[in-house]
């Protein structure tokens, strides 16, 4: 089956839409302009199988040293082996003989490796894009030239994979936070001079520790109580290959301690980080400054100040009796934040006071509208709109529940607007302003009815509390197929983060 649009972006009047490991760009008419494709290496062949493990991958020999080869011990794995061999014992698979000549390597299938788009955002300008993806843990930033048309500018593999990415309010610096708990910020712009503040201390990552040093090798004997020509050059060989392990080895080290790039390790949580977001505020000198936000598994949602003091905690709003997967501060009213994950309501906080203002219950509102027997909720999108009327919008949507809930901020509360069932069209995967005030949600229509094919439905707007729907069908169908099994693991991960005891 064709992998639908699970992430959406606005950048102006263009709209940008993942689907597995490509980014298409539409207008606002929703009429496709363009695509960016994951670069696919030449060994490379997804469509196809490798047919052979000597096919997928050219491997250098070690070099053959001069001396005699060494002597290997007969195993009793090895005894097996050849009575294995010589017996001819079928298969139970394929009923092929097994043993040492016929113990081949299975054929594997790269299709199932591809990393998948996992987080995309742009900056307020429009002017960049950036997207992260998961299984090769890299961060790739792309220039927009304002008409959909994307242009890679760089790709940085990260220590761990990110699960979530914000900007700086100055739109210059990326920050990377991963499930390890660790929050890196790197620059948007990679360049010869360092462009994040000298004030921040670079410190080690948990998650990119070097590996210890190999302990150097000392030959038991050397050149005066070997005498044989023949022995003597064996000891020679054997300092020489050891010298070049050890080489190898240290090199190996510093490749995979730490990235070539400039990046910096900001703060750290001792749980499962989930979220990330950067809020602007005022500071107590009446200076402008930032304050980062983060949440984790262990229901926490914690106020860090930004760089370059981000190691310092201001506080946490605590509240939440499950994880906390989504947060999203108001736009319009930065000084609002709105979190969500596996309790049944969503919070309403003013996080620089660490005060709970409310909570609206969304469980309810599904069961009332969609799903009666329904008895756990785990929030996968949450977003604020400012609409041109003034008004602020917020949108949530629960993994696998086919509905998308509208709150309005009135004053310093959330207000339940509408909740839209999409039982015929499918699931809904997220959600992103159009700028007619209209919302975009994109579906994947594998859960809905056999006949379902919108990939995309527009809410537009008819009154106060009321929207209208309304289905966008011609739009490209994407080239990546996954199986069933393969596509709820990409796309429905936020219910595994419920611990175990709450399923009790």
């Amino acid at each position: 089956m064709i992998i639908p649009y699970h992430l959406l972006q606005a950048s102006g009047s263009v709209i940008f839409a993942a689907q597995g490991v490509d980014i298409l760009s539409f207008n606002t008419s929703m009429e496709h302009l363009s695509t960016w494709k994951y670069p696919v290496k030449a060994t490379e062949t997804p469509s196809e199988p490798v047919a052979d493990a000597e096919a997928s991958a050219t491997v250098e020999a070690p070099p053959t040293p001069e001396g005699p080869p060494a002597k290997r011990r007969r195993t009793e794995n090895d005894e097996k082996e050849a009575q294995a061999g010589d017996a001819g014992t079928p298969n139970s698979t394929n009923g092929q003989k097994k043993g040492r000549f016929h113990n081949k390597p299975q054929p594997v299938n790269l299709s199932n490796e591809k990393p998948f788009i996992n987080c995309l955002l742009a900056t307020a300008n429009g002017s960049h894009v950036i997207a992260a993806t998961g299984s090769d843990k890299t961060i790739w930033v792309f220039e927009h030239d304002g008409s959909g048309n994307l242009k890679q500018l760089s790709q940085r593999a990260m220590p761990k994979r990110p699960c979530s990415l914000t900007l700086t309010t100055d739109q210059k610096t990326i920050l990377s936070a991963d499930k390890f708990g660790d929050v890196y910020a790197l620059p948007l712009l990679p360049s010869a001079e360092p462009t994040l503040p000298p004030t921040v201390q670079s410190l080690p990552s948990r998650s990119a520790t070097p590996a210890s040093a190999p302990i150097p090798f000392k030959p038991q004997a050397n050149d005066k109580t070997v005498h044989t020509k023949r022995n003597l050059k064996a000891l020679e060989n054997q300092k020489i290959s050891m010298e070049l392990s050890l080489k190898a080895a240290a090199e190996k080290s510093a490749e995979e301690s730490q990235p070539a790039f400039e990046h910096t390790l900001l703060l750290g949580h001792v749980s499962m980080l989930t979220a990330i977001t950067v809020a602007p505020g005022i500071g107590a000198t009446g200076e402008k400054r930032e304050w980062i936000i983060t949440a984790d598994r262990d229901e926490h949602v914690r106020v860090s100040r930004g760089i370059p003091q981000a190691y310092f905690i201001e506080g946490f709003c605590l509240g939440h009796e499950d994880f906390v997967s989504r947060l999203c501060v108001v736009p319009g009213r930065e000084e609002l934040l709105v979190s969500g994950g596996g309790d049944d309501d969503v919070f309403l906080w003013r996080w620089k006071e660490k005060q709970l203002l409310g909570r609206a219950n969304i469980l309810e509102e599904i069961k009332n509208t969609v799903e009666p027997e329904l008895t756990k909720v785990a929030v996968s999108r949450l977003k604020g709109f400012s609409l041109a009327s003034g008004e602020t919008v917020v949108a949530v949507i629960c993994e696998k529940i086919p509905a998308v809930v509208l709150f309005t901020l009135v004053e310093d509360t959330l207000k339940h607007t509408a909740t839209y069932s999409l039982k015929e069209q499918g699931v809904p995967l997220d959600v992103e302003l159009l700028p007619n005030d209209n919302l975009l949600v994109s579906i994947d229509t594998t859960e809905g009815k056999p006949d379902a094919a919108a990939p995309f439905l527009v809410l537009t707007r008819n009154g106060p509390d009321s929207w209208d729907q309304k289905p966008v069908v011609d739009v490209p169908a994407g080239e990546t197929e996954l199986n069933g099994e393969e596509m709820q693991k990409l796309l429905y991960t936020t219910e595994s983060l419920r611990k175990m005891s709450d399923f009790d």
